[in-house]
């Protein structure tokens, strides 16, 4: 059986030691080869860690404000879309409600009138749209629509006016209910608008939009009216059915100009928030490769280093293996 002094056992754990420490050097080349940074910054960097703490703080901030910018981004988009939806119903019920109107066939309002309170349901539905978890047009109440159904609407506003005698004093109670706070601002669930968001240093967007929007308003009150046709306002008379489409065909077309405001309105907070991504997403590639210039290492160094490594475990393996194969005779 081979002898090991008590002097072999000792240079035996230097050697497995040693070998312990090169084996962690190399696993942290290979991890800084892989990756291209250093594992020790503090060493990189000579314990000069100020710079690059306010690199990491400013890119943070910039995280936030993609955040934020994207948020805002998808809720821009999807009441642009919901506004596109409603005055495509507008546009093209104002001239079919003209039409009907001048024809003043008793068919043809009731099937104008039909079309005009699905469109109306179809409208306000648009307006309870969600993106995500938040309601679109119900200003900070985001956890709730800001509207009823429609069906609900409607019977809230018949019950408002009751029964009168002519289309214009339909047209006037229509309009009045809308505007009053009574009647269907207390129907309107939500809160306010949304407050200003951060989206750069220094700046700041909001979407102000909400059901209860002039511009929506507006076209609403077209769409409101254009339903009772059907529901026998002012009364079931053929003549009084034809004015009351005629007046909500106008009123569609009177509230174009305002839809467009509205819709112009979110395009400008669009092109804010786009322009501030734009500016945020540059500015925080330049600070990233500010940053990897701080910590990271030399490709080629690494590499001599990680060969350097490898060549000192090979000599450990091979003198290990050299003395457990050690004799007596070998030894003498």
């Amino acid at each position: 059986m081979p002898l090991v002094s008590l002097g072999d056992l000792a240079q035996s754990t230097m050697l497995r030691r040693n070998m312990g420490l090169i084996k962690t050097q190399m696993d942290v080349l290979s991890q800084e080869m892989a990756t291209g940074v250093s594992a020790d910054v503090t060493r990189k960097t000579a314990a000069d860690l100020g710079p690059l703490h306010a690199l990491d703080n400013r890119l943070a901030q910039l995280e936030g404000f993609y955040a934020a910018t994207t948020e805002l981004e998808l809720m821009a988009a999807g009441q642009q879309a919901a506004l596109g939806v409603i005055d495509g119903f507008a546009t093209t019920l104002a001239p079919q409600l003209l039409s009907a109107a001048a024809g003043s066939q008793p068919g043809s309002l009731s099937a104008i009138g039909d079309d005009g309170e699905q469109k109306f349901k179809a409208a306000i539905s648009a307006l309870n749209t969600r993106a995500g978890d938040r309601s679109l047009f119900a200003g900070m109440a985001t956890d709730r629509s800001p509207l009823p159904d429609g069906e609900t609407i409607l019977q809230a506003l018949e019950t408002a006016i009751g029964t009168l005698a002519t289309a214009e004093d339909v047209r006037l109670a229509v309009s009045a209910w809308f505007d009053d706070p009574a009647g269907f601002g207390a129907l309107y669930q939500g809160q306010g608008v949304l407050a200003p968001v951060a989206i750069s240093q220094g700046e700041t967007a909001e979407l102000t939009v909400t059901a209860q929007t002039d511009g929506i308003r507006e076209t609403l009150k077209g769409f409101a009216m254009a339903a009772l046709v059907d529901r026998n306002q002012p009364g079931p008379a053929l003549e009084g059915r034809a004015q009351l489409a005629k007046l909500a065909g106008q009123q569609l077309l009177n509230s174009q100009s305002a839809r467009s405001e509205v819709a112009a309105r979110l395009g400008v907070a669009e092109q804010q928030i786009a322009a501030a991504q734009s500016r945020n997403s540059a500015e925080s590639t330049a600070l990233e490769i500010a940053r990897s210039k701080i910590v990271a290492v030399d490709p080629m160094e690494t590499a001599s280093r990680l060969d350097e490594a490898s060549t000192q475990l090979e000599l450990i393996y091979a003198i290990t293996a050299r003395m457990s194969r050690m004799t007596l005779s070998d030894y003498l």
